[in-house]
C-alpha cells in the first residue's frame, strides 16, 4: 500500500484547494491515535481526518462517522481549547516527504491573533501528530509523546522544540533535470538494482512507483546500474520526468488496483500501469479513494487488536481455570481417599485393651475378608489411643466436607471453562467492533471482566443475530454471541418453533419460526446447516446437529448466558455449506 510523498502531494493539493480560508468548528479524538477536525468553508462542512495509527497513518478528507467517547481525551481537549473557531490559513508538505503542516490563525486567552501548527508525521510505527506554536516550534502537545527512555534520537514531548524528523538524505524529484538524474546515476554503486536506486534516492518515491517506471520502460527492474545501456537510462528517465511532471502540474487520476488471484489491493494517486491485469477502480478525489480503501482495512485492524486483546485475557483465565481444575481433581482424589482414616478410628476405638508400640498399633482388621493384620500409625505427642482415633475421625469428617465442596468448584470451574471455549467461538466469529463490543458486554455481566460500558453510540444486541430465509420463506434466527443466543431462544422463539444447536461443541442458537406452519425437509436441513456452519466444527465435513421444539429447551436457574438444557430431541449429521440460503436483506 503506497502511502507515498506523492500520494501526501495529492491529498495536500485537495486539502489546499478545500481548506484554506477555512474555520475550526469541533475537534474529536474517535481513537487514541486519529483526530477528526469539522471544517467550514466556502459553504460547505469538511470532516479532515488525521491518525497516527502505525499500520495506517494518513491525513485526507473523510464523509464516514466515526463513534466518539463520551469523554474526550487530553489531546481531544486540548485542540479544542486552541482550534476552536480558528481559521486554516497554509497547509504545506516538506518537500515530497510524509510529513504535512497545517497553519492555523487562532486566538490567545488575550484574543490576540497567534498561529498554531498541526503536524502529522506518516513514518509507520513512528507516526504522530504534533501541536506546536508555529512562531517558536515550540511542542504544545502530541498525540503520542516520545520520551529519551523511547528514543535517542528524536524526542517529542512539551515544551520542547520541534524538530523535523531525521533526514533521509535524497533528493527532490522535483528539482532534478536529465543531468541531475544521470549524476545520481552515476555518485550510486553500480551494483545497485535500478529498482532499488530510484526509491531509495528520490524523496516521496515508493517501491511501487520504482516498478511503475522499470515497467513503462520496459527495463528489468532486477538490472544493475551498471547493466543498463545510455538508451535504457534515456527511455527510465524520460519516465521518470512524466511522473514529476505529473505532480508539478497537479494532474492526478485516484484509482485502487485489485486482483484477488494475485493478492493485489492498492492504490496511487497517479495511473499505474504496473497493475494493468487489475480491476481498476477510478475516483475523483484522493480523499474518496483513502476513505474506501482504508474503510474496510481500519475496521480489520481495529477488530484484529481488539480480538487480539480479547483472546490473551480469555486464553490467561482458561489456563488458570484449567490449572485450578486439575488441582481440585487430584485434591478431590485425596478426598476419596478419607475412608482409610475411619477404619484407622474405628480400629483403635476397637483395640483401646492392646498393647501398642510409641508411634503404632498392629491389630487385626476387620474390614478386611481375609482378616489380615493392619499397622496403624499413631501421633507419639498424643499419649493415648483414644486422642488418635479423634485426631483419624476429624481428619475424616474434614475430607468428607471437603469432597462435597470440592465436586462443587468442579462443577463450577468446569462450567466457566465451557463457558470461555464458548466464549472462544464467539470471538471468531466476529465481523465488526460492535460484534466485539457485545461480548465484552456479555463479560462484564458474567462477572469476566470489570464492568464495560459500550462506546457511545454503539449497537445494542436487540436486533443484532443474523436472519436468514429457508426455502419456504420461515425466518431462520442465528446467534452470534450468548447475549443474543438467550434472546432468540427464550424472547423472540415460540414454543412450537425449532431450536437447532451443533451437538457438544461451541457454537450458535439457531431457530426457524413455523409461524404454524408445517416444516418442509429441507427447512430443517438448512437450519441444521446453520447451526453447524455457526459452530466449533465449521471446519469439518459433517456435524452432528441436535433439534427439538423451542418448548424442549430449559434454562437452569443462575446458568450462565447461552447455557440450555434439553432432554427430548432429534439429531442429523449435515455439511457446512450455506451457499445457497438466502440471508434477509
Amino acid at each position: 500500500m503506497a502511502l507515498d510523498g506523492i500520494v501526501l502531494n495529492s491529498i495536500k493539493h485537495e486539502l489546499v484547494n478545500k481548506l484554506i480560508g477555512g474555520r475550526v468548528d469541533k475537534v474529536y479524538q474517535p481513537e487514541k491515535d486519529e483526530i477528526i477536525i469539522n471544517i467550514r468553508n466556502n459553504s460547505s462542512n469538511y470532516k479532515l481526518l488525521l491518525t497516527s495509527n502505525s499500520s495506517s497513518p494518513r491525513i485526507h478528507l473523510t464523509t464516514l462517522s466515526r463513534k466518539n467517547p463520551e469523554q474526550a481525551p487530553m489531546f481531544c481537549m486540548l485542540l479544542r481549547k486552541h482550534l476552536y473557531s480558528s481559521n486554516i490559513i497554509e497547509i504545506k508538505q516538506l518537500q515530497l516527504d510524509r510529513v504535512i503542516e497545517i497553519v492555523f490563525e487562532c486566538k490567545d486567552e488575550l484574543k490576540t491573533t497567534v498561529k498554531k501548527s498541526l503536524i502529522i508525521e506518516i513514518m509507520g510505527k513512528h507516526s504522530n501528530i504534533i501541536f506546536i506554536n508555529y512562531d517558536n516550534k515550540t511542542i504544545i502537545d502530541s498525540i503520542k509523546r516520545v520520551s529519551e527512555n523511547m528514543s535517542s534520537v528524536r524526542q517529542v514531548y512539551p515544551g520542547i522544540p520541534y524538530a523535523l524528523p531525521p533526514s533521509q538524505s535524497k533528493l527532490n524529484p522535483l528539482d532534478i533535470d536529465k543531468d541531475g538524474f544521470i549524476n545520481a546515476i552515476n555518485a550510486t554503486n553500480k551494483g545497485t538494482l535500478i529498482f532499488g536506486f530510484l526509491y531509495k534516492t528520490f524523496i516521496g518515491f515508493s517501491p511501487l512507483l520504482s516498478k511503475e517506471i522499470c515497467f513503462n520502460s520496459g527495463v528489468n527492474e532486477g538490472l544493475a546500474l551498471d547493466e543498463l545501456s545510455e538508451n535504457d537510462i534515456n527511455i527510465i528517465y524520460e519516465n521518470f520526468n512524466n511522473i514529476t511532471n505529473n505532480i508539478k502540474n497537479n494532474n492526478y487520476t485516484p484509482a485502487i488496483y485489485s486482483n484477488s488471484n494475485e493478492n493485489i489491493y492498492d492504490f496511487h494517486s497517479i495511473k499505474i500501469n504496473y497493475f494493468n491485469n487489475c480491476e481498476k477502480q477510478d475516483f475523483n478525489s484522493i480523499s474518496e479513494l483513502l476513505d474506501v480503501f482504508y474503510y474496510e482495512l481500519d475496521n480489520k485492524n481495529r477488530i484484529n487488536q481488539k480480538v487480539s486483546n480479547l483472546l490473551k485475557s480469555i486464553n490467561t483465565k482458561l489456563d488458570r481455570d484449567r490449572k485450578k481444575l486439575e488441582k481440585q481433581k487430584n485434591e478431590l482424589l485425596s478426598a476419596e481417599d478419607r475412608e482409610k482414616y475411619k477404619i484407622y478410628g474405628d480400629l483403635i476405638i476397637s483395640n483401646l485393651h492392646v498393647p501398642y508400640e510409641n508411634n503404632k498399633l498392629i491389630v487385626i482388621n476387620y474390614y478386611d475378608p481375609e482378616q489380615n493384620e493392619i499397622t496403624i500409625p499413631l501421633d507419639p505427642k498424643l499419649n493415648n489411643l483414644t486422642l488418635n482415633s479423634q485426631k483419624y475421625y476429624k481428619r475424616y469428617n474434614k475430607l468428607k466436607s471437603a469432597e462435597d465442596e470440592l465436586l462443587k468448584l468442579i462443577e463450577s470451574t468446569a462450567s466457566d471453562i465451557e463457558y470461555l471455549e464458548n466464549i472462544l467461538f464467539s470471538i471468531e466469529a466476529c465481523q465488526t467492533t460492535d460484534d466485539l463490543d457485545q461480548i465484552y458486554e456479555e463479560l462484564s455481566q458474567e462477572g469476566f471482566i470489570k464492568k464495560y460500558k459500550a462506546p457511545k453510540g454503539s449497537n445494542k444486541v436487540k436486533n443484532d443475530n443474523l436472519i436468514y430465509i429457508s426455502s419456504y420463506g420461515h425466518e431462520i434466527l442465528v446467534g452470534k454471541n450468548n447475549i443474543q443466543n438467550d434472546l432468540i431462544t427464550f424472547k423472540h422463539a415460540k414454543k412450537d418453533d425449532y431450536w437447532f444447536h451443533a451437538k457438544g461443541i461451541p457454537g450458535s442458537h439457531v431457530v426457524i419460526k413455523t409461524n404454524g406452519d408445517e416444516l418442509e425437509d429441507i427447512e430443517y436441513m438448512e437450519a441444521a446447516k446453520l447451526a453447524a456452519f455457526y459452530s466449533k466444527g465449521k471446519k469439518n465435513s459433517l456435524v452432528e446437529v441436535d433439534y427439538t421444539k423451542r418448548q424442549n429447551i430449559r434454562k437452569p436457574a443462575n446458568a450462565k448466558l447461552g447455557f440450555v438444557i434439553y432432554d427430548t430431541n432429534y439429531s442429523m449429521n449435515i455439511d457446512t455449506d450455506i451457499s445457497k440460503i438466502k440471508i434477509k436483506e
